[in-house]
């Protein structure tokens, strides 16, 4: 008996072992959690890199650049620098990979008065320039060495006024905004794309004449043109002037003469009656005697 009681006492432990096996059945719904909370997360980083994109470039930076472009002198110097030739590529997204890298060469070249309000406003611009690379995961995907490679073949030396550099960059800038609104994917291969440059037929060298036909800028053009229609105004002025003072002489020696016919006539019908006076006298005196 007692060594029944004993084998109860032993076995009774073991009909709890069953309860063990809850373990397994909550797992699955604590690892679901955990997945849905990691998805959340990630879903969550990504939302804030996307809000973080879309809203580096607003169209305050805009309305400085313009602001720069306004306040420029319309003068004659040019601004040469290197920059990829969009029209070559006909493709948005690796026109924007290939230049945003070159872009700070212009950036640079964008000097003025420090602490000025121009000095001021082109740092908000660099500033904002640099913010997009410094991002966790970048806004703009780097080209890998091949398309670097490949792109180079599609810069083009470009040469403008201060006004026409500004308003390049502002036009960068909003495309940039436009495509980071959209979402566009950035990783995407360009190197078909930039093999278009290497593959087109290059163009001749111009002549060191052709150069310095080209290298004449439009504004200086006009300013001697305005120069040769001064001129030529002002050799008609002086004509004019010249004839206008010959035909005055002309025109007062003729009263002159006219005046002094005038005179000569008034001379002789004064003279005429005296004369005729006389003779009755002298015959009136040869009768008396």
């Amino acid at each position: 008996m007692a060594a029944q009681l004993r084998a109860q006492e032993v076995e009774g432990p073991r009909a709890a072992a069953p309860a063990a096996r809850l373990g397994p059945k909550v797992c699955p719904v604590s690892c679901t959690l955990l997945t849905f909370f990691l998805l959340a997360a990630c879903s969550i980083h990504e939302t804030e890199q996307k809000g973080y994109c879309e809203n580096i470039i607003t169209k305050k930076h805009l309305d400085k650049l313009q602001e720069l472009i306004d306040s420029q002198m319309l003068m004659s110097c040019h601004v040469s620098f290197e920059f990829i030739d969009e029209l070559q590529l006909g493709d948005p997204i690796c026109f924007v990979k290939a230049a945003f890298p070159r872009l700070e060469d212009i950036l640079d070249k964008m000097k003025f008065k420090k602490n000025s309000d121009n000095f001021n406003k082109t740092k908000d611009v660099q500033n904002m320039y640099k913010k997009i690379d410094e991002n966790e995961v970048p806004c703009i995907d780097d080209q890998d060495d091949h398309e670097r490679e490949l792109s180079q073949a599609c810069s083009k030396e470009f040469s403008m006024p201060p006004e026409k550099m500004l308003q390049l960059v502002k036009n960068f800038f909003h495309r940039v905004m436009v495509l980071l609104s959209k979402d566009v994917d950035f990783k995407r291969d360009c190197s078909k794309t930039y093999q278009k440059c290497s593959d087109a037929p290059k163009k001749e060298l111009p002549s060191p004449d052709q150069r310095r036909k080209e290298a004449v800028p439009k504004e200086t053009q006009r300013e001697v043109m305005s120069y040769v229609l001064v001129a030529v105004l002002a050799t008609v002025a002086i004509l004019l002037a010249v004839g206008g003072l010959l035909f005055y002489k002309h025109r007062s020696r003729t009263q002159e003469g006219r005046l002094q016919r005038r005179g000569n006539d008034l001379e002789e019908q004064e003279g005429s009656p005296l004369n005729g006076a006389e003779e009755p006298l002298e015959l009136q005196v040869q009768g008396e005697l």
